[in-house]
């Protein structure tokens, strides 16, 4: 649910303000809770399963695994989590498509990688201080089992 606010100035904001309220924090998740919630069924998206074929690793899960990996392999002037951990932020879009995405991924274009985020649900933040950082709900930093509720939406046509 969004909230607008009509008239700025009666409650103290000097421009239109959208405030989105479906933010879910899991960052006090653990990994107890999440497999304990995954036996009862309750708020873990099911993954279609598909008998045949499928990939090995995820986009969010190996996105991860960068990005945790990143300030150990000197590549965390390229990519690399904001310091709350809650996004992340491509600083070098050069650099991460000449030496982060072919090592990582099958993609030679950073709108291909864009497009990934896109279908996984990420969002690039527009303004403040992690402007042009992307987030999701489940990808938080050190909550690498959260991103097993991270779903690409199916493409129809």
């Amino acid at each position: 649910m969004d909230l607008h606010v009509k008239n700025p100035t009666s409650v103290g904001i000097s421009h239109y303000a959208v405030v989105c309220h479906d933010y879910h924090d899991h960052s006090k998740q653990t990994l107890r809770d999440h497999l304990f919630s995954k036996l009862v069924g309750n708020d873990v998206p099911q993954r279609d399963k598909k008998p045949n074929g499928g990939i090995a690793v995820p986009f969010p899960t190996k996105l991860h695994l960068i990005l945790s990996q990143a300030e150990e392999s000197g590549f965390d002037d390229i990519i690399s989590w904001q310091p709350h951990g809650r996004c992340f932020l491509v600083h070098d879009h050069e650099k991460f498509v000449d030496t982060i995405m072919p090592s990582y991924f099958n993609q030679t274009r950073y709108t291909s990688f864009q497009r990934q985020l896109n279908l996984y649900g990420f969002r690039r933040l527009t303004a403040g201080r992690d402007r042009n950082a992307y987030y999701h709900e489940y990808f938080l930093k050190h909550k690498l089992f959260l991103c097993e509720n991270i779903v690409r939406v199916s493409i129809k046509g």
